[in-house]
């Protein structure tokens, strides 16, 4: 076995004889040369060749040219990013930065990639599908930026900036229409108020179409099913978000600027639409349909758990089957930022950020993917479900200078954060009539949990250049962080009183979770109320008495100290280069460990995990050449994480499972990044991106959920039990498994050409993106199973024709020409019901656009 000093060794020195890390530019029409490209990534305007961070940078124009139309398409084109369209099986964001993210996305917990539009974090992942609209730049920081970012970037960061007002007044509208009736509008308007002096800036836009997955209701349902689920037809997989910016800008004095900035974005459209998978071929799988078939769900549906997947497997990737109403996800987000920057002298500037934001979302999950009421969740349902509701408000100071005589560049500054969560409960029901063959007996198990969060976070960081010459740099940089986190957790169980409209229901002596309804079925009420739980453990002094561990509450508080260190060596016109840069960069970052909203299945009690750091060690190399007609950026890395958070499954003591956070104690992740452009001639630029990875799990302990054979429990493990029975708690050692979401070879290439005519230019584009090996489960046997991880591949083409004046652009566009489909997520439970649910890429896409400027 290679030893993981000698893995950096090999990999650092292998950069020696490679080249280094940036973006993917598009050329203006008939540009003879590479333009140069300034992006922000250390807090100050500098060259992008020039800094040392594997950085890629797109400005608006470029987005425009590539067919990025929303923060998602970044997957396509820069390295070591994924970033779907959403989460299991909602349009929450989830991006992922060299196989560093997060699949939670609940309250307490936090992504490892920082988002962040005009300097202003984006905390939740709602909202966090970010639209291109009247877009300056998006900058994508790979690696770990704990000293100026802070927490929560150890995969990196991602920033948006939007075009500020301008001194004249114009606009631009644009319309695209295309298959699955899209239809996504916007326009911006930029007017002038007071000279040049107040200026404002409005931007509205809407995207819209209809979904590419159907639910439908076979026509050779059991009769048992069909009088016992409303089994729903509708659209799933659809997209429906529209929003809006105003911003102001007043120049106050010549030295002083301040940006208004009020940012609405709004959601709602249907869930995403799960196939459902058949796995049996893994030992120990099925736990769930074990303990129900036989007495549960077989009396009550007419057929096994793993049937019922086979059937809306056997519908093919597109048609399914549900019965979790509404099929809904809803987001709304308000966000509001002052930024003030004061130029104190020529080497002294001044900057403050202040935020507010508030997020609003909510989601129905059929998680199951099989179609009958076994395992879902909704903040929709009534009786005390409601959407979760988020407000955070944040306070960046920043003071950047230079001194002795420009040999030093610094940034200084204070970052101060608080969020709290106030809302957000969320329904379990699972709900079978007939169980033991008993007409009116019902196997009901439903819970109503409620998560409120608290963080506070405030941090002081600084980072300085020292240019020993025109050729050598060093930085060091330090943040100092302090946060504090606390979660309260609320549980209730059905109240019995109130399960029947006649007000008759009562539990069978069989078990808590059989309830008798001697009226009928058709008593049954889906509205009725949850009360606290009944402490049962016969040692409490509780017991007999309501629950205590049903409102629980913890707190947390934790420090760290990120520091970094890069030396850097640039070059002036050696050979065929023009420009290039060397560097090495040693950087440190932390993910905040929490609070989880699962419970221990013997105490009851909610458990935490730890925060997740990260060494990352990087060389890279960036290049002009060629009288700046060729870029080539190549950066080498080695990542080093201690307690890395990973997602698994646990099960609570009355029997149900949940997605939670725990860490891995040790793993690595490296790789090379390589990005490429090309001029040939004046008028066709190709443009090429490669990347390796190698991730390994070196520590990995985890429980895995079996059930109990005949010849009874192992020695190692722990009998719990579920309401419907008992199952095993095991030990198990997952340290060979594959790391989630990072692709063991990403490769790019596209080539555009730019016709020039007395009617205007026209350019065609070509591009073609592929990953290897891409893994997406999460719970042990779902990742066992292959399921998951897959090759992904896309095929796009444009055709842009833009008038003379280059006021009118017209674009004809196909995505995924070949029409090729692979999984990109879904919720895996093949430990739990021997059935993986999986979500599928969208199908071939084209369309027409048309842009117009004034």
């Amino acid at each position: 076995m290679i030893s993981r000093p000698r893995i950096i060794a090999i990999q650092l020195s292998a950069a020696l004889g490679i080249t280094s890390v940036g973006l993917v530019p598009t050329v203006a029409l008939g540009q003879a040369m590479l333009e140069e490209v300034v992006v922000t990534a250390r807090k100050r305007e500098e060259s992008l060749q020039e800094t040392p961070v594997a950085v890629s940078a797109f400005t608006g124009k470029s987005l425009q040219e590539l067919g990025l139309t929303n923060i998602s398409d970044l997957t396509k084109v820069v390295p070591n990013v994924d970033m779907g369209i959403g989460n299991g099986t909602t349009g929450t964001g989830n991006a992922f930065i060299r196989g560093i993210g997060a699949r939670n996305t609940g309250v307490n917990y936090d992504s490892g990639v920082g988002i962040y539009v005009d300097n202003v974090y984006v905390s939740r992942a709602d909202g966090a599908i970010v639209d291109n609209v009247d877009v300056q730049s998006v900058q994508v920081l790979r690696g770990p930026q704990g000293t100026l970012f802070g927490k929560n970037t150890t995969g990196g960061a991602i920033l948006y900036a939007t075009n500020r007002p301008e001194d004249e007044f114009g606009g631009n509208a644009l319309v695209r229409v295309g298959n699955y009736n899209k239809i996504d509008s916007t326009l911006t308007v930029n007017v002038p108020l007071v000279g040049d002096t107040l200026m404002s800036r409005f931007s509205l836009y809407q995207t819209k179409n209809d979904g590419y997955v159907q639910s439908e209701i076979p026509d050779d349902l059991p009769p048992q099913a069909l009088g016992n689920f409303p089994f729903y037809e509708g659209e799933y997989n659809d997209i429906n978000r529209y929003g809006g910016q105003a911003q102001l800008r007043w120049l106050a004095a010549d030295d002083l600027t301040l940006d208004l900035n009020y940012n609405y974005g709004k959601t709602d459209q249907a869930a995403r639409g799960q196939n459902c998978e058949v796995v049996t071929d893994i030992p120990g799988t099925g736990w769930q349909g074990d303990l129900q078939n036989p007495f549960i769900v077989i009396p009550s549906t007419g057929e096994t758990i793993i049937d019922w997947c086979q059937r809306n497997d056997d519908l093919g990737k597109d048609k399914i089957m549900a019965n979790l109403e509404p099929n809904q996800y809803k987001a709304e987000v308000n966000t509001l930022a002052l930024t003030v920057d004061w130029e104190i002298t020529d080497v002294l500037n001044f900057k403050s950020i202040s935020a507010a934001r508030s997020a609003e979302g909510g989601e129905v999950n059929e998680l199951d993917a099989i179609g009958i009421a076994l395992l879902g969740r909704t903040n929709f349902a009534g009786n005390g479900a409601e959407q979760r509701n988020t407000d955070s408000y944040s306070q960046e100071f920043q003071l950047l200078g230079s001194a002795f005589d420009d040999k030093l560049d610094y940034v200084v500054g204070a970052f101060g954060f608080t969020e709290k969560t106030d809302k957000g409960a969320a329904t379990s029901p699972s709900l079978f009539f007939g169980a033991l063959t008993i007409p009116n007996l019902a196997f009901y198990q439903s819970n109503l949990t409620k998560l409120e969060a608290k963080n506070t976070s405030a941090s002081v960081f600084g980072q300085a250049d020292w240019h020993f010459d025109d050729y050598w740099t060093v930085t060091l940089g330090a943040r100092y962080t302090w946060e504090e986190r606390e979660v309260t957790r609320t549980f209730r169980v059905p109240d019995i009183s109130d399960l029947a409209t006649t007000g008759d229901a009562s539990v069978s002596p069989i078990s808590d979770t059989f309830i008798d309804f001697p009226s009928g079925p058709e008593t049954f009420n889906p509205n009725h109320g949850y009360v606290v739980d009944i402490d049962t453990r016969p040692l409490s002094p509780t017991f007999g008495m309501p629950d205590p561990r049903a409102d629980q509450t913890r707190k947390l508080d934790d420090s760290k100290i990120t520091p970094m260190m890069s030396i850097q060596r640039t070059f002036d016109g050696v050979g065929f280069m023009d420009f290039g840069n060397a560097y090495l960069t040693i950087a440190n970052g932390f993910l905040s460990g929490g609070i989880t909203d699962t419970v221990d299945t013997i105490t009851g009690l909610v458990g935490e995990y730890d925060p997740e750091e990260v060494w990352n060690y990087e060389i890279g190399f960036k290049m002009d050449a060629w009288e700046r007609k060729l870029r080539l950026n190549t950066a080498i890395f080695y990542t080093d994480y201690t307690d890395r958070q990973l997602t698994t499954i646990r099960i609570s003591p009355e029997g149900r499972i949940a997605g939670a956070l725990i860490n891995a104690k040790s793993s690595y992740i490296s790789g090379i990044e390589m990005e490429a452009v090309i001029l040939p001639t004046d008028n066709l630029q190709l443009t090429a991106n490669v990347t390796f990875n190698h991730g390994k799990i070196e520590e990995y302990d985890d429980f895995r959920i079996e059930s109990i054979p005949a010849s009874g429990i192992r020695p190692e493990c722990t009998a719990i039990e579920t309401g419907a029975g008992e199952v095993a708690n095991c030990p198990i050692d997952r340290s060979d498994e594959d790391l989630p979401r990072l692709p063991d070879s990403i490769f790019y290439l596209a080539a555009q050409y730019t016709f020039e005519t007395n009617y205007g230019s026209v350019v065609p584009m070509i591009s073609w993106s592929y990953r290897t090996n891409l893994q997406n489960c999460f719970d042990a046997s779902s990742c066992l199973s292959g399921v998951y991880k897959v090759d992904q591949e896309d095929l796009s083409a444009r055709l842009t024709w833009n008038s003379p004046d280059m006021n009118w652009r017209v674009t004809g566009f196909g995505n995924n020409l070949t029409d090729d489909r692979y999984v990109q997520g879904g919720t895996p439970l093949v430990d739990v019901t021997s059935t993986a649910g999986t979500t599928y890429n969208l199908p071939r896409t084209y369309g027409i656009e048309a842009a117009y400027n004034w």
